[in-house]
């Protein structure tokens, strides 16, 4: 019958995908074994992931805690040769008294790309370490902050010189986008 012929061609495509399929996996892992690429991974049981997993919280607990850059409550925590901050105590010292470019992160706990692009930013604000003052404000700690400047999602980056807002970034970019974005600043200031 003309549908039992449509039903075997498919069949047999299907079979044929499949076959080709396969030949890629295999072609693949010869190809990661003989470059030494292919690294065999074994599972534990789970009494032992458990226990490893224990441990090595046991561990990070007990290792002194590294001080990136705390929350400036305070005048007595705040240091404005710092370059990373957090807080509303921090943006607003640095905001007024900093003549450096202020480059303000919003985040909030609950946001994904928030944990991408911190590392990323850190990254990159490393490179102008003594010429660009940082701040993270978490929005859910300081509500009122973000709803002053506007914040209608998170990651949300902006950029002040002299007082003035001068970029915004939504969302998570490619790094030469914060580059080109903090060099254009800092070209303004020595150019002023």
């Amino acid at each position: 019958s003309p549908a039992g012929d449509v039903q075997k061609k498919e069949g047999q495509k299907a079979i044929t995908a499949a076959g080709s399929g396969c030949q890629a996996a295999i072609s693949t892992e010869r190809y990661l074994q003989m470059n030494k690429l292919l690294k065999e991974v074994k599972m534990m049981d789970t009494k032992d992931a458990k226990e490893e997993i224990e441990a090595a919280k046991k561990k990070e607990a007990e290792a002194p805690k590294k001080k990136t850059h705390e929350p400036a409550i305070d005048a007595d925590n705040f240091d404005i040769d710092r370059q990373k901050h957090q807080g509303q105590y921090a943006l607003r010292k640095l905001y007024h008294e900093s003549p450096r470019p202020l480059v303000v992160m919003y985040t909030s706990p609950t946001c994904g790309p928030c944990k991408r692009l911190k590392p990323m930013l850190s990254t990159v604000l490393d490179e102008y370490e003594k010429s660009i003052h940082y701040v993270e404000i978490d929005i859910a700690k300081d509500p009122e902050i973000a709803e002053s400047a506007g914040i209608m999602g998170t990651p949300c980056v902006q950029v002040f010189k002299d007082k003035a807002r001068v970029a915004v970034i939504n969302g998570v970019k490619m790094k030469s986008e914060y580059r080109k974005i903090f060099s254009e600043q800092l070209i303004e200031s020595s150019a002023a």
